[in-house]
């Protein structure tokens, strides 16, 4: 018994022993926080994410890809924002064509729905561009937030259509909306990551 409790005391001692030789006074603490390309410090976790939510104008459509499999950086976010945001504005380039299909139109509308299939095919161009930016450079890049605003500017042509024609009602308004907010939010995470590593620059290695 004497003996296990010397041998435990030693162990103990031993332990105590390497810590103290890993905890240099003055040393400088090591900083594992994970880092981008560029070396900018990365944020993990929902925390992170919902953060990055917090400061894009539609909240609640941001914190929804949050929960995607997959999402758990706030560059991780940007592209699962870019994917959602190419993918409604497909979508609504099927259903304007589809529209079209169903109701053959005549007059103004024509105009309009061109205004229409070219405003997102426009904008699912400047979102994969946006991606490609993205995964190459992260959202460090300026030509990340012009692709991203084309895009958003882009989805304006098909209101802009009707707008030039006041006594005609849009079939697309819910649609639109839902375009708009997607790609707004694509623009809003890659400044809020922006802000976010200029406030929290790398340290020189």
């Amino acid at each position: 018994m004497e003996r296990f409790i010397v041998a435990s005391l030693l162990l103990l001692l031993a332990s105590a022993a390497a810590v103290e030789g890993r905890m240099v006074p003055g040393a400088a603490a090591v900083d594992d926080t994970p880092r981008n390309a560029s070396g900018a410090r990365v944020l993990i976790g929902e925390d992170a994410c919902q953060r990055t939510c917090s400061q894009v104008r539609f909240k609640a459509v941001c914190r929804g890809l949050t929960k995607s499999p997959g999402v758990s950086t706030p560059q991780q976010l940007l592209m699962a924002s870019i994917r959602a945001a190419s993918a409604k504005a497909a979508d609504a380039r099927a259903k304007v064509e589809a529209y079209a299909a169903r109701t053959h139109p005549t007059g103004p509308m024509v105009s309009i729905l061109d205004d229409c299939r070219k405003g997102y095919d426009d904008a699912v161009q400047s979102l994969e561009e946006a991606r490609q930016v993205a995964e190459a450079q992260g959202a460090r890049d300026p030509s990340l937030n012009r692709k991203a605003s084309d895009a958003l500017t882009s989805t304006g042509d098909c209101d802009n259509g009707f707008e030039d024609f006041p006594d005609i009602e849009s079939p697309f308004a819910a649609l639109q909306k839902s375009v708009f907010r997607h790609v707004d939010n694509v623009l809003g995470i890659a400044v809020a990551i922006q802000e976010a590593e200029a406030a929290h620059p790398a340290h020189p290695h």
